[in-house]
């Protein structure tokens, strides 16, 4: 080989040698760019959901979420009408009944509210905020609420309640009259007293009280035998007891079936009594001294209008009352002259 040629084939070698140097360089630096890339990517998606987590593994990447954009603890939480939580699987009809979507995040959320079912002719109507609805129902049948959730990540959570409903109940109790008193026990009083001592059932012997369950939970009304008979069972919501006032001995009144505790205070006023009561004026004498006995009264039919305008005018003397007699101890004594 001559020298020519020999120049000639070291010089092409070494240009294949550069070559390949110059193919690895530009390697090496296509495989850094794409490094780079997948960092920044990385750092982009953990900037929008709360971070992510590599399973080096199985080579999955998945998102760890993050305040405001993780639904994992959506749960519907229902309320009965006195705002305890209920439990209960069913919806009382004509009961107003809360629902609040509660857990991580859902005030960011945007919240879908949705009857997938409703053969009980139930409304879902608005509450103060997103996050709460209000269900009442009015026929049996059954209700199935719809709570969707999208989230700032884009995912979307779901939860459903089913509950059954029951019938609007008629209210059987009716309202005041002349010979008839009606006390409701309020919806939410559950084991607790039906009223206060300070604002007692008023009532007159001789008329009805009529007790009506409006709470959701049975009553029973317990006595002595004074001023009426014992309850001599459970009432449900919707039921009554006429209790038929007999005397004036109200004490020891409560709920048989939650305890003493569950107390049930009462006014009576015996009316005919009042009108022999000679304590109640300044003369040491009585209706009856004036009027007769009650059943032969001059004064039959008089209402307290009448009764309170002789007092206050002191007609027939009958100012010696003034400040000694209250206005229900004179409706008291009308109610006796009827």
């Amino acid at each position: 080989m001559s020298s020519a040629e020999t120049k000639r084939d070291e010089k092409s070698g070494q240009s294949e040698h550069e070559g390949q140097l110059l193919r690895r360089k530009r390697l090496r630096r296509a495989v850094m760019s794409l490094g780079v890339l997948g960092l920044v990517s990385l750092f982009a998606y953990q900037n929008c959901d709360g971070g992510f987590q590599f399973d080096p593994v199985t080579g999955t990447l998945s998102s760890g979420g993050g305040p405001g954009t993780s639904g994992g603890s959506l749960t519907i939480t229902t309320f009965d009408p006195a705002g305890r939580v209920y439990t209960s699987d069913v919806f009382e009809g004509g009961l107003q009944y809360k629902i609040v979507a509660t857990g991580a995040g859902v005030s960011s959320a945007t919240l879908l509210w949705t009857r997938t079912q409703d053969t009980g002719n139930c409304v879902l109507s608005s509450g103060t905020s997103s996050d709460t609805r209000f269900v009442t129902c009015s026929n049996s049948g059954t209700v199935k609420i719809r709570l969707e959730a999208f989230w700032d990540d884009g995912r979307v959570d779901s939860r459903e309640i089913t509950k059954n409903t029951t019938a609007v109940i008629v209210d059987a109790c009716g309202v005041n009259t002349d010979t008839r008193v009606v006390f409701r026990i309020p919806q939410g009083t559950n084991t607790g007293p039906w009223n206060s001592t300070a604002s007692p059932a008023l009532v007159f012997v001789g008329q009805t009280l009529r007790i009506c369950n409006d709470d959701t939970v049975n009553h029973q009304l317990h006595t002595g035998g004074s001023p009426c008979a014992h309850q001599g069972s459970a009432m449900a919501r919707g039921q009554f007891y006429d209790c038929v006032i007999a005397n004036a001995n109200t004490a020891g009144m409560y709920d048989h079936i939650h305890g003493t505790g569950a107390t049930f205070s009462v006014q009576a006023l015996d009316g005919t009594a009042l009108y022999a009561d000679a304590t109640k004026s300044g003369t040491a004498n009585s209706c009856a001294t004036c009027h007769n006995p009650i059943g032969t009264s001059a004064k039959r039919g008089r209402t307290f209008a009448q009764i309170k305008d002789a007092i206050l005018n002191n007609r027939g003397g009958m100012g010696a009352y003034n400040g000694r007699i209250t206005d229900n101890e004179i409706r008291a004594i009308a109610f006796a002259l009827r």
